[in-house]
């Protein structure tokens, strides 16, 4: 007799299939020479569920991406990318701006929403960080954190006291509908909060929505420089 297969078995194991493909296919960080300089190759990077509507608003969308070199684990330079997206209500277009630790390194144009996200899921980022001959053959590290529209800390009490003043309770549920139970905060207040707890824990810029992402190991010796 054929031995009975175990639905309740097959439905966790495709679940942790799932999982595992969803993990392989995640962000990827991928060193990158380029005329003698190292850089990166930043792809598959998640995006915010509200970007699509985000970037649309009109509103100077902002996202920082700290890269920094490690040799072999200790970190020994750092670079910042900034790049910012606007859209142009008159023209329909938006335009895209990126430079490196403030310096404007490129300016350019994306004619709909699908070419920016492709755009922010496929990042070309030359020519970061200087090689070094002396530890050319020596194990070395990327690591890449993302942040969407982040907020420095010199701003916190400000937001703070707008929070605070302009804030309302969100309207209650039935389930809390004469249950003596505080009405729900509102969506800026927990998203204050959850800014102010990145702080808390020690962070000089918070973000709502963040990502990091680090490279497998490599020696700079093992890379080509790219056409």
């Amino acid at each position: 007799m054929e031995p009975r297969i175990n639905r309740r078995l097959l439905v966790s194991l495709a679940v942790l299939s799932l999982l595992v493909s969803s993990e392989v296919l995640g962000a990827q960080l991928t060193p990158l020479l380029y005329r003698g300089q190292l850089g990166a190759v930043l792809k598959d990077a998640s995006l915010p569920p509200t970007l699509r509507k985000d970037l649309m608003s009109g509103l100077t969308n902002r996202i920082v991406i700290r890269v920094t070199l490690l040799n072999p684990t200790q970190p020994i330079a750092q670079k910042l990318v900034g790049i910012t997206v606007k859209y142009d209500l008159w023209e329909e277009t938006f335009e895209v701006k990126v430079s490196v630790d403030a310096a404007p390194v490129s300016a350019g144009t994306c004619q709909s929403v699908a070419e920016v996200i492709a755009m922010l899921t496929d990042l070309n980022l030359p020519g970061l960080f200087a090689v070094d001959p002396a530890t050319a053959g020596k194990s070395s590290a990327l690591t890449a954190e993302i942040l969407f529209d982040p907020i420095e800390k010199a701003r916190l009490e400000e937001i703070r006291k707008w929070v605070a003043e302009n804030d309302r309770p969100a309207a209650p549920d039935a389930t809390s509908v004469g249950s003596g139970l505080p009405a729900p905060r509102s969506t800026s207040a927990r998203l204050f909060n959850k800014i102010f707890e990145q702080y808390a824990a020690g962070a000089s810029v918070a973000a709502a929505w963040k990502q990091t992402v680090s490279s497998k190991p490599f020696k700079l010796t093992e890379l080509h420089d790219a056409p």
